[in-house]
């Protein structure tokens, strides 16, 4: 499972970078998100569903990249531990 932390979420959901999504999904690995003190575990099923897209240039290096959104639904603390 991979760790992936966001700084913000836009409109209730959190948007992961397309390289991150496709690799999870062909390793068939969940990734779990962290925004403050809450998580979000999205399986690689999860991961297929995607809410929106968005197609972004990088303004470091010009290399284009697609935003994948989620919608945000934290878990509770009690599966949290269980993960943990």
């Amino acid at each position: 499972m991979r760790k992936y932390d966001v700084k913000k979420l836009w409109n209730g959901r959190v948007s992961l970078r397309d390289y991150i999504v496709e690799d999870q999904i062909k390793k068939q690995k969940s990734i779990m998100v962290r925004y403050e003190d809450d998580i979000m575990i999205l399986s690689p099923m999860d991961l297929e569903k995607r809410d929106s897209m968005t197609e972004c240039t990088s303004k470091y290096n010009g290399q284009k990249y697609k935003l994948y959104d989620y919608v945000w639904k934290p878990a509770n603390k009690e599966r949290e531990e269980r993960l943990l």
